[in-house]
């Protein structure tokens, strides 16, 4: 282009082109919407007209009245013409954008097109173009709206068209909610039969969540309820076959519902009702409304009322209280392992807590859980309890601490099973990977070789290797360790199964396994069941509190029973090789042996109480018999074999056993001051000084205030020479006391007089049991004053002295009681009624002192130091202990 050439207008894109470019599209829009609608309204009118009627006829409910045939052949005649004006419609040619422009130019009286000249541009020379250009635009500028042509005037004489809208507006609001719902439904294919809603019928319920327990909630001459959040509404109504779908309005909008049928003419709704809503059905005139309100489901909550502890179980027992509107569907115990080092992994572990009677409202229920074959059983971990309600929700407690229970076994055999599953529970690393052989190792591999422990063994994870050898150990000379044939074969079918395993899931059963065999090692075929009956418990008393089927129920109490009854049959037989039964005691129900008609009443009543749906009931009584077979069991091992839990002749008097008993606790807790004399004497040669601890001083004056006898945890430092004094001197004041209750000669033990007056000697073997307690006495003194010099070699020889005196002191009243018995026997025999009772005086005579309390130092062996073995055993098996702790602890193992 040439300097002295002037730009085309056109190609400028002033402000003001672009404003009528966007006018004259505008108005050319409009004209194409007017000439479609005065060429096609015509057309389409009649057909526009009877979809209107039926619209009308859908809204207001007429085809749901009248019904078939009316409904169908109105919608077929309105289909017609609505085809009719389809086909017609076709053989028109559709205006088009430059029809419109014309339309606009003509309405607004502009010649020369000046629309499409603002979208044009010179084809030869530009000469002039501007002039002509700035005209156009002055014209479109000036350009007005286009005018619609009255089509339909001609054809509607009676106004239907300003008609027809207006009963549509009105149609729908007689049809409110449901006007669209009714034209879905008279435009679903199907005959629609007439229902004018008098013969119509309604009905509705709610049905609670099953968690909740409540039953379902009717619509009794009311249509407002309160329903728990999460209920489902039932709806249903009777005497149509075509009726509308129920519409359910909620918070968050209106939904209808799908019908099913149930019968001829009979339809149900359902629908999970999660928030305020209401719920409506109308047929014809005949409408209906329920309205719900909904009740928000409160989360659970629960707390600790008792700290966890052991019990003489060793069941891990505690309080709870929880509360929850529906009450709580699940109860856990969630463990977290405490691990000496902050950076580790946490390590959880959960254990289901059986809820009691009332899972609504507890305040102060007792769980009781036997976690003595968990992984963690000795071992310190913080507990949340966990609340579940049935909708999900959680609740937790505050932390508690404790050590996890765990059994103590005795027997070596016992330990060492023990140990064994200790180490099959820590291998659960996944095998490695299968080796790939070469084809010379297939080639040269052995064909009847089963073994192939590169395939198994050789793959499994270290620990599980190490049990494989230790088991193999164990049993390799089975005549001089096994006496029992079942702990055998059971350690070589656990050996077996370890060496043929390819994976971890084929070691499934393996630890449950091992500790059956522990026990069966430990206490025989009683302990094997004892540990099958209260499995079978646990079951029962699980099946009853989440409401198992009757027939399940039934099972799990024939099980029970038998448990129960394989129970007592051991039980007998185990007092019978012991001799504490004689062996016609125990094969009748007549209670000469024990009570058998209790433990059958409490089976029966077990029996009806689930029978009748009574859980608590059966849960109580569960729990009597529980207790009664404990106290049976105390019974048959302690030599009573009485059923009604009477002193029998020849009994000890309960004032003689009780001074007993009190001596052989003293004697106990004398032998642990001895013990942790020798510790601080130890630790005083490896030269550390005892005591220097800061808690040291705090702690073991809270243990001499204990009932313990100032048992002194071996995790603590060594104590100082003032502190052992101090407990010396306590125990000095248990002796006195002790010394003191004593029953005169003869007094306790229902003979006459003195041992002297009956001719016999003070004691066993001649010595006094007044003098022996002096002579103990004396010692004490000594050692007290070693201890407070720091002599601490002398102070244990002291010790030791006293120990002796009081070990001689309790059998010479052991044996001064039986003798004074021995006079009285007879006379005692004499006064027994036909029934077998006696009388009040004869009630202090006991049974013959030689069967348990003749040598107290075989009772200390039987009750005492069996406990401070366990205790010393646990200590022992700690690992987080030094070395030097456990191995003055094995070495205290040893005295025993």
């Amino acid at each position: 282009m040439h300097s002295s050439e002037k730009p085309l207008y056109n190609t400028s894109m002033s402000s003001r082109n672009a404003q009528l470019r966007k006018q004259a599209d505008r108005l050319t829009r409009r004209a194409l919407a007017y000439l479609y609608w005065e060429q096609y309204a015509p057309v389409f009118a009649l057909a526009a007209l009877f979809l209107s009627l039926f619209m009308i006829g859908s809204f207001s409910g007429l085809w749901q009245w009248i019904g078939d045939p009316w409904r169908l052949v109105f919608l077929l005649i309105a289909a017609y013409f609505l085809v009719k004006a389809i086909l017609k419609a076709r053989q028109f040619k559709r205006p088009n954008r430059s029809a419109a422009k014309r339309r606009v130019e003509y309405d607004s009286g502009a010649a020369h097109r000046p629309l499409d000249t603002i979208e044009d541009r010179p084809a030869l020379s530009a000469d002039g173009w501007d002039q002509h250009y700035q005209k156009a635009e002055d014209k479109v500028a000036t350009l007005s709206k286009p005018q619609l042509r009255p089509v339909l005037g001609a054809i509607d004489k009676y106004f239907l068209r300003f008609i027809t809208p207006v009963a549509i507006i009105l149609s729908v609001m007689i049809g409110t909610s449901q006007s669209f719902e009714r034209l879905r439904h008279a435009l679903t294919p199907g005959w629609i039969s007439g229902a004018i809603g008098d013969d119509v019928t309604f009905e509705a319920w709610i049905d609670p969540p099953a968690y909740t327990g409540r039953p379902p909630i009717y619509f009794k001459n009311t249509d407002k309820v309160e329903v728990p959040e999460g209920s489902e509404l039932v709806a249903r109504i009777i005497g149509t076959k075509n009726p509308t779908r129920l519409r359910l309005t909620g918070q968050r909008g209106s939904r209808s519902l799908k019908l099913n049928r149930i019968g001829p003419d009979s339809f149900e709704a359902r629908a999970i009702v999660k928030s305020p809503s209401t719920a409506s059905w109308r047929i014809g005139q005949n409408r209906k409304d329920w309205r719900i309100k909904t009740l928000a489901d409160q989360p659970p909550a629960v707390a600790f009322v008792r700290a966890p502890k052991a019990d003489k179980r060793d069941r891990l027992t505690f309080g709870y209280s929880l509360n929850d509107d529906y009450g709580v569907e699940s109860l856990s115990l969630e463990l977290r392992l405490l691990q000496d080092d902050p950076n580790a992994s946490e390590l959880t572990r959960s254990v289901d807590v059986p809820l009691g009677g009332n899972n609504r409202k507890a305040e102060d229920e007792t769980a009781a859980l036997n976690l003595t074959q968990h992984e963690w059983a000795g071992k310190k971990v913080a507990a949340t309890l966990l609340a579940k309600d049935g909708l999900g929700q959680l609740a937790k407690s505050d932390d508690v601490y404790f050590t996890v229970p765990n059994k103590i076994f005795i027997e070596p055999l016992a330990k060492a099973v023990v140990e064994h599953r200790s180490l099959v529970m820590a291998g659960q690393a996944e095998y490695a990977a299968m080796p790939r052989l070469t084809r010379k190792d297939w080639h040269n591999r052995p064909w009847f070789d089963t073994w192939q422990p590169e395939f198994r063994m050789e793959r499994a994870p270290e620990s599980i290797q190490r049990a494989a050898l230790m088991i193999d150990i164990v049993t390799d000379r089975p005549e001089s360790l096994f006496s029992d044939p079942a702990v055998y074969i059971g350690l070589r079918n656990v050996a077996s199964r370890l060496r043929y395993a390819r994976e971890q899931g084929e070691l499934d059963g393996l630890p449950e396994d091992l500790w059956n065999i522990a026990i069966r090692a430990e206490f025989g075929t009683l302990g094997s069941a004892l540990e099958e009956m209260r499995e079978a418990q646990a079951a029962l008393r699980d099946g009853i509190a989440r409401r198992a089927p009757q027939r399940e129920i039934d099972t799990l109490f024939d099980r029970y029973n038998e448990a129960v009854e394989r129970y007592r049959e051991e039980l007998v037989r185990q007092a019978i090789e012991d001799g504490n039964m004689a062996e016609s005691e125990g094969g009748g129900g007549d209670g000469s042996g024990f009570n058998v008609d209790e433990i059958q009443a409490l089976l029966d009543a077990i029996e009806e109480a689930n029978r009748i749906g009574d859980s608590e009931g059966a849960r109580r009584a569960l729990a009597q018999l529980a207790q009664l077979l404990e106290n049976m069991e105390i019974q048959l091992t302690e030599g009573g074999g009485g059923s009604g839990g009477q002193s029998m002749p020849g009994e000890m008097s309960e004032e003689m056993r009780e001074s007993l008993e009190e001596l052989a606790d003293l004697l106990g807790e004398q032998r642990e001051l001895r013990d942790e004399t020798q510790q601080s004497q130890q630790a005083e040669n490896e030269g550390s000084t005892p005591g220097n601890d800061d808690n040291s001083e705090t702690e073991a004056g809270e243990e001499s205030d204990g009932s313990d006898g100032g048992e002194q945890d071996a995790d603590q430092n060594p104590l100082s020479g003032d502190q052992l004094a101090e407990q010396q001197q306590r125990l000095q004041d248990l002796l006195d006391k002790a010394q003191n209750a004593l029953p005169e000669p003869g007094e306790g033990d229902g003979s006459g007089g003195s041992s002297e007056e009956n001719g016999e000697e003070d004691g066993a073997g001649g010595v006094d049991p007044e003098q022996a307690l002096e002579d103990a006495q004396r010692a004490m003194e000594l050692a007290e004053d070693a201890l407070r010099r720091g002599q601490f070699g002398d102070a244990q020889d002291e010790q030791a002295n006293a120990i002796e005196a009081i070990r001689n002191a309790g059998r010479a009243l052991a044996e001064q009681s039986r003798q004074n018995r021995g006079d009285n026997q007879e006379a005692s025999n004499e006064g027994d009624d036909p029934l077998g009772r006696t009388s009040d005086s004869e009630n202090n005579n006991g049974e013959n002192i030689e069967d348990e309390l003749a040598d107290l130092d075989s009772r200390d062996r039987a009750t005492r130091s069996r406990e401070l073995q366990e205790e010393i055993r646990r200590r022992a098996a700690e690992q987080e202990r030094q070395k030097d702790e456990r191995e003055y602890l094995e070495r205290l193992l040893k005295r025993f």
